[in-house]
């Protein structure tokens, strides 16, 4: 059976590599398995064709070593519906993780900004149901065995939402950097300089931590108190 201690969703081929690729490095070499299930192969895009797409997101998973699961939906397509939230939970279903990462599912930024498109915002929405599908064994309609992931973090966190977890990249920003590098058509982004401005931002939130650099995730579910946490001895 394919499983996978952690799953991560993503719209299109590059989303979760420029959104959290130093966490999901951070978790591989730390020795959890990570799954990759991408929606879209970003066809709607203005760099690459799908086909060039394709052939980086698959370049970036094997560079990371994670599975990667490719889906058929179409990009600026991707809506909240009953087959949606059964089609996700049927991944879910399949990779049967404990921990699953998705966009985070409402952006009230403006029109440019990245972190705010449709896709996104709507595969968090998606998600979320989907993980409560998983569980239901009398959903007919969802293929596979039925499935509790114990938790569900979102990345993309809007710039005016508080952060529930911050996490040091510091260490992996090299291996983030060349595995987000594998997708070479949206190197393009913001005059060439999208890897930059990511860059930029992981150093904020390394700020606010006190180490060089750091990705964030929000948690709408309570965390158990781990005494050891906020004693420093456990640093992962």
């Amino acid at each position: 059976m394919l499983m996978a201690d952690i799953l991560v969703f993503g719209a299109h081929p590059d989303d979760a590599e420029f959104g959290m690729g130093a966490s999901m490095v951070k978790f591989v070499r730390s020795g959890a398995s990570v799954a990759l299930c991408v929606l879209t192969r970003g066809e709607s895009g203005t760099f690459g064709t799908p086909e060039q797409r394709e052939r980086e997101m698959k370049a970036a998973a094997e560079m990371l070593g994670g599975e990667l699961e490719i889906l058929s939906y179409r990009d600026c397509q991707v809506f909240d519906t009953f087959e949606s939230r059964v089609r996700l939970a049927e991944v879910v279903r399949k990779f049967r993780p404990k921990l699953v990462f998705a966009p985070y599912h409402t952006n009230p930024s403006f029109h440019k900004d990245g972190a705010a498109h449709p896709d996104h915002t709507s595969t968090g929405t998606i998600v979320r149901s989907a993980l409560r599908y998983a569980r239901f064994a009398g959903l007919k309609e969802a293929k596979g065995e039925p499935w509790n992931a114990e938790h569900l973090l979102y990345y993309m966190v809007p710039r005016s939402h508080s952060l529930s977890l911050l996490n040091d990249v510091t260490k992996y920003m090299d291996e983030w950097q060349a595995i987000a590098s594998c997708h070479t058509s949206q190197l393009s982004l913001r005059d060439g300089k999208v890897l930059q401005n990511l860059r930029r931002f992981r150093e904020a939130y390394g700020n606010v931590l006190g180490v060089e650099c750091a990705e964030a995730f929000v948690s709408e579910e309570p965390i158990t108190f781990n005494l050891g946490m906020f004693l420093n001895q456990d640093k992962g």
